[in-house]
């Protein structure tokens, strides 16, 4: 199963091949067709939209960021159904939360 806060490889529109965070919870990947996600980059830009990943931190190979600006929804099958590595941090899932909040319009601090 596809599991929250897992970062999985998946083909995003266009093709391009590159992780992603889930953000949808368990119980509705369990029943959906699809997920929710964030995609990772590893262009290092700051912004009041992105969340920094260490190297390793949920199985990444080098430092990234996760694009919350950038949510959506990707069918299961564009993911590869084994996770990166273990689970990205209650902390730092916490901070992914507030960070999309924002990317949203909801004012929150971060």
């Amino acid at each position: 199963m596809i599991r929250r806060a897992h970062l999985y490889w998946a083909i995003m529109p266009g093709d391009k091949r590159r992780p992603v965070v889930v953000l949808s919870p368990d119980a509705r990947n369990a029943l959906a067709h699809d997920v929710i996600v964030a995609p990772l980059t590893t262009t290092l830009r700051s912004s009041i939209t992105h969340v920094r990943i260490r190297p390793r931190e949920g199985g990444a190979r080098s430092a990234s960021v996760v694009a919350c600006e950038r949510i959506t929804t990707l069918e299961k099958e564009t993911l590869h159904p084994v996770a990166l590595g273990g689970p990205l941090s209650a902390e730092r899932m916490d901070e992914i939360a507030r960070v999309v909040l924002r990317a949203i319009g909801i004012p929150i601090d971060v």
